[in-house]
């Protein structure tokens, strides 16, 4: 406030900034909002969680362990049984294919338990039986979760829901007991190939070994034998050798391709044709060091046909010493090339899994399909290898042959068949013994999958919580009231406090009280009181409780009034306001009331010819008045206007007139406000709502200044501001607004604004400031 009590304009606006205060503020306005937000999405959240059925949770946990998937079996053939990642078999275990199976056996079961009613997976809302993928697709999305239980542990969680106990408890089991029992097949289907293989090669050779026992009983009974010679003998021992080693690379070569053709079809079944899409493993290098290989052995064993004692020695010389030390080393350029070649495979756009077509895998089956394509790389390798071993095999074995055709003998066909019968012999045996070891690891392939936990009965819910949910709603509902009540505050564009006319550019005059609780106080709440013999408007504070508060606060308008032209104290003021109802006519006789307490001649003019209410508040007639005035020739006297206020005189509406415009706006209008100049020293003219008729424009011609009364919580912005607009085009000065109706307690939120005294204290009659006493109400007439 300024020395005149004038709330000074406010030039720089800092709109972004908001104080504890303000925030304050503004949830004290809106905590009916708050309020009503809270109850309400709270009650929305009880009915939901008490209206819910209870849902319950049952828990089955498997373990993942690949080292008890037959080694023996693996080492036998050379299948691979490295870990696998547990991310795979959780994806495996949530896919649809696992889901359609789990479905089966929920169809054939039927009923959680005998007696009880139809498994709620099975049918929907209104009791339809579903279709096999429907409940596949219905046990992924609502009933079941998967999940590992830790990255240390190859342990999986499986946890089902449902609002049967049961229900739950028994799709947790058969998720748990149907991947169990597919990892079981899907872990012998490898071994099951290369053990039926082993069958066919064993009866093969059986059939071989009989025809060369029936050859050499033949010969026998037919020729006459003879001791071959040593070179014959040594040329049918490497040819015996050579035949074993071409019969035991044939097996490995054989074994080697049913595996890779295994893992096609493995790979064929998550993606058909993705196996036919792998480029060939073939590669020169290690053809050639296969080779290489094959030679060496050769020429070892045929130091060991001329040396058979050399067989066991520990400490070999010569050049059975650099054979095996090259058969370590090209062993070893072997296995680093086949290495290479993997990891080159791998990395290449031919066998990375971001060459296949887009959306041609899942992503739960990449990591299992990238695990099977170096599988099946490296057998394409191992197969490569055994045939090109193979192949030197044969060009060897063909020339020991062309060697033994030059020394045709009865003994060395003897000594052939003998050693044919003998290989057949040793292969058909070795057969024999894997062939057994392969059945007796097929039937104890048991996977690597087992059941930790079987799911249990769940006594308890795990849904809804009703603790958890109510106090959500709670949070949420303040969350949400809070929101609303900013912005409802954002989109507020009523006037509620000083500062909002200051960011507007206005000057404020006066902030007068809200009377409300005064009126209620001090006169019952009745809206009229007598006093002596008339009826005055218990709003008139100025007249019926000149020493308090509310009274003091329009003689603080009225010297901001008279200190707001620099050129002089105005003498015609104008009052007006936005709209009906907003107190201006109070808020004039008041002012009017406070003027001529100050000892000034004062009229007040109500110059609202179409709602006049001035004369109800002072108790006087409406007519004659202002309309009488200007349509009778002779002037009415002056005195006829008095009241018991000294000083002040009252000039009501008069009668009414179709025309208020025209009366108003008349030139005898103008030669009546003149000669009211001449007579008084302050003139208040009432004039209609601004923005309601064209009345108080023509009567702001014959005003020095305007004032324009603002309605806390009622005026709003954007009305005010086409008010002063239509105010300065009729070029009266506009001294500024004055703020009605203010409650600083509520505007505020208890911050106070200066009026919180009011209720306690009143000034004397000496002019101290004392504690309110109670007292009768009477006019106290100027001295």
């Amino acid at each position: 406030m300024n020395g005149n009590g004038a709330v000074p304009v406010r030039h720089e606006v800092e709109e972004d900034e908001i104080s504890l205060q303000d925030i304050a503020h503004i949830l004290l306005k809106g905590k009916w909002i708050i309020l009503t937000s809270v109850v309400l999405v709270t009650l929305a959240v009880a009915i939901y969680t008490f209206t819910r059925a209870p849902e319950y949770e049952a828990t089955s946990v498997l373990l993942v362990n690949t080292q008890q998937s037959a080694p023996q079996l693996g080492e036998l053939l050379g299948l691979e049984t490295g870990n696998r990642n547990i991310n795979n078999e959780v994806e495996i275990l949530k896919s649809r294919t696992n889901a359609l199976r789990v479905a089966d056996r929920l169809l054939e079961r039927g009923r959680v338990i005998r007696g009880d009613s139809i498994l709620t997976v099975l049918r929907d809302d209104d009791g339809n039986l579903l279709s096999r993928n429907e409940i596949a697709e219905r046990l992924r999305e609502d009933y079941i979760n998967v999940r590992p239980l830790g990255r240390d542990v190859d342990l999986i969680q499986i946890t089902s829901t449902s609002t049967v106990p049961s229900e739950a408890s028994l799709i947790a089991n058969l998720y748990a007991e149907t991947f169990r029992d597919y990892n079981r097949s899907s872990s012998r289907s490898r071994m099951t190939a290369s053990r039926e293989f082993l069958d066919e090669i064993t009866n093969r050779f059986s059939e071989q070994l009989k025809v060369a026992e029936d050859e050499l009983t033949e010969f026998l009974n037919q020729e006459k034998i003879v001791e071959p010679d040593e070179e014959a003998k040594q040329l049918l021992q490497q040819v015996g050798e050579l035949q074993s080693l071409q019969y035991q690379t044939q097996l490995q070569l054989g074994m080697a391709q049913v595996e890779l053709k295994s893992l096609e079809d493995e790979l064929d079944k998550i993606t058909p044709g993705l196996a036919s899409q792998l480029s060939s493993s073939d590669d020169v290098m290690i053809d050639g060091l296969k080779q290489q290989i094959t030679r060496l052995q050769i020429e070892e064993q045929q130091i060991y046909a001329r040396n058979p004692e050399l067989r066991n020695s520990d400490q070999p010389s010569g050049r059975l010493a650099e054979i095996r030390r090259e058969l370590g080393e090209l062993t070893r350029q072997l296995d680093q090339r086949a290495e290479r070649l993997v990891s080159s495979a791998m990395d290449s756009g031919t066998l990375a899994a971001g060459s296949m077509p887009a959306g041609s895998l899942a992503a739960s089956q990449l990591q299992a399909v990238q695990q099977l394509r170096r599988q099946l790389l490296e057998k394409n390798v191992e197969v490569s290898g055994h045939q090109a071993r193979l192949d030197i095999i044969n060009d060897e074995l063909d020339a020991y042959k062309r060697r033994l055709a030059e020394i045709p003998s009865k003994a060395i066909v003897l000594q052939r068949l003998q050693r044919s019968r003998q290989s057949q012999e040793q292969i058909y045996l070795t057969l024999i013994e894997k062939m057994q070891e392969a059945r007796i690891a097929e039937q104890s392939e048991l996977g690597y999958i087992d059941i930790i936990d079987e799911a249990v009965v769940p006594e308890k819910p795990v849904r809804p919580r009703i603790p958890l949910n109510l106090m959500l709603g709670f949070t949420l509902g303040l969350m949400l009231g809070i929101g609303l009540a900013f912005v409802r505050n954002a989109l507020d564009t009523k006037i509620r406090k000083p500062e909002d006319l200051q960011d507007l550019g206005q000057n404020v005059l006066g902030v007068l009280p809200d009377m409300t609780r005064m009126i209620k106080k001090e006169f019952d709440g009745r809206e009229n009181i007598t006093v002596g013999s008339r009826l005055y408007d218990t709003g008139l504070v100025t007249l019926l409780s000149p020493l308090s508060t509310h009274a003091e606060s329009y003689r603080r308008l009225r010297t901001n009034i008279q200190f707001s032209r620099p050129d002089g104290e105005p003498r015609v003021i104008l009052v007006t306001s936005t709209s009906q109802g907003d107190g201006k006519s109070l808020t004039a006789l008041n002012l009017a009331v406070a003027m001529a307490q100050s000892g000034r001649r004062t009229l007040m003019i109500d110059g609202d010819l179409r709602r006049s209410r001035v004369h109800h508040m002072i108790d006087l007639p409406r007519s004659p008045g202002l309309v009488e005035l200007l349509f009778e020739t002779d002037h009415l006297p002056l005195s006829r206007f008095s009241t018991q206020v000294d000083n002040l005189f009252v000039v009501p509406s008069g009668r009414k007139v179709p025309n208020p415009a025209d009366v108003v706006g008349s030139r005898k209008m103008r030669h009546l406000m003149e000669l009211f100049k001449e007579d008084f020293e302050v003139i208040i003219v009432d004039a209609p709502p601004v923005l309601a008729v064209a009345d108080p424009i023509l009567l702001a011609a014959h005003a020095e200044v305007a004032i324009l009364i603002v309605s806390t919580n009622q005026t709003d912005r954007r009305a005010l501001l086409r008010a002063i607009d239509a105010l300065k085009q009729s070029g009266v000065t506009i001294a500024g607004t004055v703020l009605n109706r203010f409650d600083a307690s509520a505007a505020y939120a208890g911050y106070g604004y200066g009026y919180g005294y009011e209720e306690q204290y009143e000034y004397a009659d000496d002019g101290e400031l004392r504690p309110k006493r109670k007292r009768k109400h009477g006019l106290l007439r100027q001295s």
